[in-house]
Order: structure tokens, then sequence, then C-alpha cells
């Protein structure tokens, strides 16, 4: 796999992969049939996880624990034959181990009897259809496709994995009794067999979970579904989308796609500066233009043909007039019903879908429909859409295709971290709707969530450093005690070797690949040294076998049996060794192997018998290694984890100044820790917020923020604006008169936030306090942390032991930590943390929500009475 996967990919991956095997043995032991499918939002990069798990499925995985699958075929289902190209050509560029040949668009031209194992075929329902090659015999071809899926079903020595892309496809019916092509791909055909394992992808796979829980078939086991916040916060999303809609009724097309191009024109202009600054290859912003369907009944007649290219020449005249540097070949469509366009002095070629992203000559798309279900183009930034205001359902799935990041990561630019789009016929009541369905604030009425963005902007303002707050009071808040949460499942010798790779790569540290590797073998080389006794007890057994000889005479009721041992051979060693590579990565024991045949054949040329060398000896001997009990995987991940953290602390300011494209390496490394980790809070230079309400209503606005307006004012975003406890947090510590300068800490647990990392059970978990404000007192800054969250809340009391644990620590540099839990009579109480009674009070009181109420009832105090006016 060429791409470094997100935590939450690498997770899904390993379940995905554990789900697949217990379906394979389920299949091949008793003949059980298994469903389950990959739930998660657009831009989540489901078909990078899918090529990982295809990948480690046909050639095994180091990482994952798993190896290939010998009987794997796999059968890749999509509606669309353009999807399905675009699908082949993404796993081409990241599962290197796939063989390109072994990626096979399926169709009449295929005449072989079943399907072959460690091959991908991609297959799209429309050539299945009745009338198709593919479904009929010739005198080329012997087998039909229902046929060559039959065989391979039924073949003992090969599994069947159908993967059904867009799940939620093809699985409705016309009519309850009639099959989809798609479901007799799933079900059979009434002749042929139902397939095996069948794994379902989708942003919304309800549609999918209900067809197979009919199907009596198969087994539905559990989905595996990403939360959509994971996917937020690793970059491959933009932060927000900015919806500019009319403020009156009227026809503002013209004007509207005048502004979308001056923005297209600022954006292009904004990422070439980016660019040069930070070295990296030029993105090439795409500007998409969608216009509306033609009626029914003009479809396809000269008058709507004639009116369609009226509004594509009005489009494109008045982009060039804004535009004035507009290369005259730019323009191309995907307007699926037309050939090549002229209009006016335009000729207009028509493009594939997924070729825009690549073909960078092409800066301005006219679209209708084929842009929006599996459209992959992460370089589209702006969006104006001439389609009618009752398809705002649409134009919310199509908005899921313009929060891709084109570098897959946030840039240190706010700018380029949000998309615009353009909705000249939309009115304030959609838009409102659009908006609150993006954001998660309602339910979709299609049910497909089209995007996962954090917030969604209809007048946006650009928030910067406020001049009012001093400089000392950003520095503070800067180096809080900070804490990321450790890795769900740490990998301290992976990380190591990630770390080393990328110090290297940027010059911060030579030989880092060398030295990590000696740090390892040292350890090695100690553990064989103290247990020498124990390492040759265990080569010993690794190099022979016993062999058990029953032997059965006739005339004898009973059979007598031997033992012989024989020397075992290479592949006996080999088993051996992976237990070790599994624990420390093959990269180690290799590496160490290595090393030691190179020490042995060095020392025999040295006493001039180069023959002497038994490499499987040495071999055995290093396996031994994975059965003695000396903690051997924890001193290797021990060694391994203090010189990552030791690079990392002393190479800090090293990687605090390389470009951006970088930064995300080490936020992964960073993220790999098996403990937390204390980290700065990195505090935004600049931000984009919204100044109105979904209904167009301005937003309140407050003061000493250490973001703000030109004019000082930090709007509160639509949420902290309907939080009476947290609007009323903020006048009280205004009104105290000494206050410095705050700041509304992130709730995401990411590098702008303050983070307090604590155990939970098991697992690791985030707190980000709400707030944190700076006063002067008796003439020295000082930090409060103030934590408005209600005690009914289901996570009231795993905050409230982290805040407590937080503040046993480091409550001296906190003027106060307060959490604010309950309301009486317009009175908010809160529990003073920095109290050592009530911070025991805390850790005794059961995590109910009843036992923290109570905690409050009995031990908070009044922090301020909630104004009339909030």
């Amino acid at each position: 796999m060429r791409f470094t996967l997100k935590d939450y990919q690498t997770t899904a991956v390993g379940t995905i992969l554990t789900t697949l095997g217990y379906a394979r043995e389920d299949w091949h032991g008793r003949q059980r049939r298994t469903a389950f499918a990959l739930s998660s939002t657009t831009g989540s990069g489901k078909t990078v996880i899918a090529a990982t798990v295809i990948e480690a499925l046909l050639h095994g995985s180091d990482e994952f624990n798993v190896e290939p699958d010998p009987s794997a075929v796999v059968l890749w289902v999509s509606k669309d034959p353009a999807l399905n190209a675009q699908t082949k050509s993404r796993f081409i560029e990241c599962a290197d181990r796939i063989p390109a040949g072994d990626l096979v668009l399926l169709d009449k031209t295929y005449s072989e009897e079943s399907l072959q194992t460690g091959t991908v075929y991609f297959i799209n329902p429309d050539k299945l259809r009745d009338r198709a090659d593919f479904v009929k015999h010739t005198d080329t071809r012997h087998f039909t496709f229902w046929e060559i899926l039959a065989n391979t079903i039924k073949d003992p020595d090969k599994t069947l994995y159908m993967v059904l892309d867009e799940a939620h496809e093809g699985m409705k019916s016309p009519t309850s009794t009639e099959q989809t092509i798609v479901q007799k791909i799933i079900n059979g055909n009434g002749v042929n067999p139902a397939v095996p394992i069948v794994w379902g992808i989708s942003a919304t796979v309800k549609r999918f979970d209900e067809a197979m829980t009919k199907a009596d078939a198969f087994t539905k086991e559990k989905n595996v579904v990403i939360d959509p916040k994971d996917v937020q916060d690793s970059g491959l999303l933009k932060n927000a989308l900015t919806l500019d809609i009319p403020d009156e009724d009227g026809d503002f097309s013209t004007t509207m796609v005048r502004d979308a191009t001056l923005d297209f024109v600022e954006i292009c202009e904004a990422w070439d500066a980016y660019c040069d600054e930070q070295g990296i290859d030029r993105v090439v912003p795409l500007l998409v233009a969608q216009i509306p369907n033609k009626s029914a009944g003009e479809r396809d007649t000269e008058k709507g043909l004639k009116e369609e290219d009226e509004i594509i020449h009005l489009v494109l005249e008045t982009i060039r007039k804004h535009w004035p540097d507009m290369p005259a070949d730019c323009v191309a469509h995907v307007l699926g019903d037309r050939a090549t366009i002229e209009v006016g002095a335009y000729e207009i070629p028509k493009v594939a879908p997924q070729d825009v992203q690549h073909d960078h000559r092409i800066r301005v798309l006219l679209a209708k429909d084929a842009v929006s279900t599996g459209w992959d183009c992460p370089r589209a930034e702006v969006l104006v859409s001439l389609r009618p205001a009752n398809d705002d359902t649409y134009v919310t799935q199509l908005l899921g295709r313009m929060v891709r990041t084109p570098l897959a990561q946030e840039t240190s630019v706010e700018r380029l971290n949000a998309a615009s789009c353009y909705l000249p016929y939309f009115d304030k009541q959609t838009a409102k709707i659009v908006a609150e369905e993006i954001m998660g604030m309602r339910e979709p009425r299609s049910g497909e969530r089209g995007a996962a963005v954090s917030k969604v902007m209809l007048k946006p303002v650009t928030l910067q450093r406020n001049h009012d707050v001093p400089d000392e009071v950003f520095r503070l808040i800067r180096d809080l005690p900070s804490f990321r949460k450790p890795a769900a499942a740490p990998r301290p010798i992976k990380r190591i070797l990630k770390a080393a790779q990328a110090l290297a790569q940027d010059e911060l540290v030579a030989n880092a690949d060398h030295l990590a590797h000696e740090a390892m073998f040292d350890v090695l080389d100690s553990i064989i040294s103290a247990n020498l006794d124990d390492v040759e007890a265990q080569t010993k057994l690794i190099m022979t076998a016993d062999i058990r000889r029953i032997l059965v005479e006739r005339g004898k009721g009973e059979a007598s049996d031997s033992t012989d041992t024989r020397d075992a051979d290479a592949a006996t060693v080999d088993d051996a060794l992976r237990h070790l590579k599994r624990i420390l990565t093959s990269s180690v024991v290799n590496r160490y192997l290595g090393r030691n045949i190179q020490v042995a054949i060095n020392d025999a040329y040295e006493e001039g018998d180069p023959t002497a060398v038994d490499i499987t000896a040495i071999r055995a001997r290093v396996a031994a290694l994975a059965f003695i009990d000396a903690n051997v995987q924890k001193r290797v991940e021990d060694a391994a984890d203090s010189l990552t953290r030791l690079w990392l602390t002393t190479k800090e300011n090293g990687i605090a100044s390389l470009p951006d494209s970088r930064k995300p390496t080490y936020e992964a490394i960073l993220e790999m820790a098996r403990e937390p980790e204390r980290d700065v809070v990195e505090i935004k230079t600049d931000e984009r917020v919204d100044s109105v309400d979904t209904d167009m209503n301005p937003l309140p606005a407050e003061k000493k923020h250490l973001l703000s307006t030109a004019e000082g004012d930090y709007p509160l975003e639509q949420k902290m604006a309907k939080n009476r406890w947290e609007r009323a947090t903020i006048k009280y510590e205004q009104s105290l008169g000494t206050l410095e300068g705050w700041y509304r800490n992130p709730s995401t647990a990411g590098k702008h936030s303050l983070r307090i990392a604590h155990k939970s059970g098991e697992s690791w978990k985030s707190v980000q306090p709400d707030f944190v404000f700076v006063h002067l007192v008796d003439g020295e800054l000082r930090p409060s942390i103030i934590d408005p969250h209600g005690a009914h809340l289901g996570d009231s009391a795993p905050k409230l032991k982290a805040l407590a644990e937080y503040a046993d620590e480091y409550g001296e540099e906190f003027d106060r930590i307060i959490a604010v839990g309950i309301e009486k009579d317009g009175i908010l109480q809160g529990l003073d943390l920095k109290s050592s009674k009530i911070r025991r009070a805390v850790y005794e009181s059961p995590a109910d929500s009843d036992s923290i109420k109570r905690l409050y009832e009995e031990h908070g105090t009044k922090y301020t009475i909630i104004p009339e006016e909030i």
C-alpha cells in the first residue's frame, strides 16, 4: 500500500479483514453465507480502505497480521462502468502489490469457465440485462456470466468475495416480487446459487441492510461504521462550505456566476501562492457550473437543445468576462446526452467524469447529474448551480463532492480549507435546510448525508489575531499542559520506523533508519546474552521435528506408534520465524537476521572456513526469541518508544518549520503513542466563521477572544449562541473586570485544542474543556478553565473525573478549574476542582447521572446568575 492510512481507516481495514476471515471459514466449513457493509460518509476514503483490504486478502499483510487467501476471487459491482474504471485506476494508484493485470474490467469478451483466483473483476449491471451479449452463449463464449459466476461459487478451491459499491444502489425493486440485477447476483437468479460473501460499501446502507436482512440465504453481520467526526478530524475533508444565496426574490443567475468566477480567480491565486510558498506541485482548482435538466417534453427537441445552449453560452461568457486569463481550451462537459457542444466561439468536448481530476487543462466543468454519486475530484473548489430550489436534496448530495481537500490534508491558509457554492435559485428556507442537514443538525430527507463538514457558512467573516489581547496571553494558552490521547492499538516499532523514515527524509536525523534498527538490535542481543540457555534449548526444538508413525498390522486389534526425530527443513524454521515477525515486524526480524548472518560469514572468513556458516541454524536461533520467557516484545518496544520520544522532543523546532505537506506525517507519528504525550495548543492565525445563523439573523458577538474581526468581535457559532450556560459563562468572566483574553477551546481533539487524555475503562479518551479565560490576578496573568457541561449528560462522569485528575497534576498552573454542572433557579452551580476535598468526592462518586447531580448539589457553589437577556 503506497498510502499511509488514517487511524479510522486502519481500524476499519482490520475489522473488515476479520469479518471476511470468519465469513470464509463459515462458507467452506458449513456453507453459511455472510453479508455486511462498510458505512462511511462521502470523502472518507472508502476506496482506499477497500484497496487495502483486497491487497491484504490477495497478498497477505504483516501490518494486519493476515496470510494471503489463495482461494480469493473478488467481484466488484458498481452501477456505472465509469465508476468501475475510476475505482480500477484508484487501485493501481494506491495498492502497489496488486498487479494491474489482476484488475479486470469484466465484459462479454470474457470466455473462461469461471473467474480466476487472485483477481479483482469489475462489473456493472447494465452488462447483464436480458438482451446483453454477456448473458448469452455465442460461438466464442460457451459460458454466460451467470454460469461463470455459478462455476466460481461451486468450486471448493475458490472463495468469491462480492463487493457492492454504492450499496444503496440496485437494492430497490420496481415491485415487491421482482429482483434487480444486483439482487440476482447476490441471491441467485433462480437457477444459479447465491454468492457466499457480500460486502456492501456506501454512505447510506439502510436499503442494503433491509434487503440483506430479508435474504434468507444470508447471515447479516454487524456493519463496520466510521464516525463522520473522525473523517472530519482527519484532514481529508474541508472544514467548511460557504453557501451564497440571494437575499431577495429575483433572477440572480448572472450575478451569481459572476461572483463565483471572481471567487474562483481568488482561489486560484491563493493556491498558486500557497504552493509556491510550500514548494509543492501546483494545485489546479476547478469551477463546476451545474446547469438544469431539460424538461421532460423537450429533452430531445431542437427547442430544448437551443435553450440549453443559450444557458451554456451565457455562463461561459460571464465567466470569461470576469476571468480575463481564462484559457481558450479549459472548458469541458460531462452531459450524458450530448457529444461535443459548439456554442458561439466555444467548442466544448465531452469527458468522462473520472478523467476530470487528472486533466489539468479542464478548469471549468459543465455538469448535470454525472458529478453526484461516486464522482471523485478533490480540486473542485467552486460550484455554481443553476438548478431550481426544489432540487435542494440533490444539491445536498452534490456538495459532498465539493468537500474533499486537494492535498488530503488541512492547510495553514484557512481560505483554502473551505469550498464555495453559489445557489441563485435557492431561498432562505431551502438554504437553512441544506445547511442544517450538512452540519448534522437535522436528519437528511434523502437518507444520505452528502457531506460531513463542521460548519456551513452563509455570510462568512474572517477572524485574525486579536490585537486587543496581549501577546503574553497567546503564549500562556499555547503552553498550557495539553496531552493527546494515545493510539487505540499502539505499535511502537512501527512508529519508530515511520519516524526514522520521516526524519531522514527531512534531513533532521542522519541515518535514522540504521539508528532505529540498531537500537532494537542491541536489545535483542542483550536478551540472547542474558537467556542463552533458554535460547539454545528453543533453537534445538525448532531445528528438529518429531514425526509420529502409526502402524496397523493385519490380525492385531490395536495400532502401535513410534516417534522419529528428524532435522527440520527451511519451511519449519520459516513457521517459527513468522511468530517473531508478528510481534517485532518483518523489517526488524529480517534486518536482524541479515546482520547476524553477515557477522557469521565475516567470522568464518577470518577463521578460514567460509563454508562453515549454518544459515538455517542462525535463523532458528533468532526465531527462538519468540518462544522464550523474557518479555522480548515489551523490551524492544520500550527501546523503540524511548528513542522516538527523544527524536520528537529534540527535533521539535525543526519539525515545526517544515512545510504543511510534511505536517500530517508527524501528526500521524505523534498519534501512534502508547502513553499520553504533551503537546502545545496551536492557536490558528486566521479562521473563517459565519456571521449569521441558518435563518440569516446576525449572530451575537463578544470581545477579547484570541481571534476576532478587525473590529474586535468574535461571532458566537449558532450552537453556542443558543447555549445559555456558555453565554452566561462568557458574560460573567467579562464582568469581573480583569479579563485579558479568552479562548473557546475547540470541541474536537485536534492540534488547536487544549486536550486532556484520560483512561476510560480499557480505552483512552480525550476531553476538551469548553473555555480558557486569562485574568490579571495580583499583577500576574493567570489562566482558568471553566467547563459548563450538564451533569445529566452521558459523558459527564468521565469528563468530570478527567478534569479532576488534570487539576490534581497541574492545578497549580491555574487560577481556577471549575466544572459547571447544574442550574438552580437561574443560578449555575460549579465544582471547584482545585479543592482536594472536592476532587476526592469526584473520585469516590459513582458514575451514574443521579450521583453526579448529587455531587453538584452537595459540593457545588454558585458560579453565576444567568442574565435575563440570554
